[in-house]
């Protein structure tokens, strides 16, 4: 299949662009420093631009299958539009190009219907020092939730680690599993994989974490 993954210089990306090209898959990333993904391919091409130009990526997203997306702020917590605007750019461009599957990142701590977000430490101190990431984040899941002509899954994983790949995390819909706090970014990616021949979660919001 080919595979066109926005974010694959960040942790979660990179352990999601290396399970698609061991299963031998044809990735599209795209990358304002191409020289700093560190990693070639037969398999994989590397495009260099922005997700805010969308005439950079435009020809290779249109040779592309599916849209996997793990675009973040990395370590900063200042305000972004990295998921409404960048993520507003991608829909339009999956449109043009024809292309209507898409898995996408944001977050489990942000939503306050969320049990799991009631923690002395995650509503005093985790939610507050990452409001506009949040916040952000919940204007790119508003977005999907208006764009059904895109099969959009959203991925909302725990306190992601640098741990080794379990392969026993906990899948559940919308909120966290019961306990659940965090999850390895190598067991996000493997749960993302996986979610390229399936139809289960399309049109959902489900939570990973140990």
């Amino acid at each position: 299949m080919n595979i066109f993954l926005f974010g694959a210089t960040g942790g979660t990306g990179k352990e999601i662009l290396v399970k698609l090209l061991e299963q031998k898959h044809r990735v599209f990333v795209l990358a304002r420093n191409p020289g700093a993904l560190g990693i070639a391919n037969d398999n994989l091409t590397i495009i260099k631009g922005s997700i805010y130009h969308p005439e950079t990526y435009q020809s290779g997203l249109r040779q592309c299958d599916l849209v996997i997306s793990t675009l973040g702020t990395g370590t900063s917590r200042k305000p972004t539009e990295i998921y409404s605007k960048g993520g507003e750019q991608v829909i339009r461009s999956m449109r043009e190009a024809g292309v209507k599957r898409l898995i996408t990142l944001t977050a489990a701590a942000f939503d306050p219907t969320d049990p799991g977000t009631r923690s002395f430490i995650v509503k005093y101190i985790v939610q507050p020092l990452f409001k506009h990431i949040y916040s952000d984040m919940q204007k790119w899941e508003a977005m999907l939730e208006n764009s059904r002509d895109i099969d959009w899954t959203v991925i909302r994983p725990g306190r992601l680690t640098h741990g080794k790949e379990k392969g026993n995390y906990r899948v559940q819909l919308n909120h966290c599993p019961k306990g659940g706090s965090k999850i390895s970014r190598s067991d996000v990616a493997d749960f993302i994989v996986k979610q390229i021949g399936s139809d289960t979660y399309i049109h959902r919001k489900v939570a990973v974490a140990y």
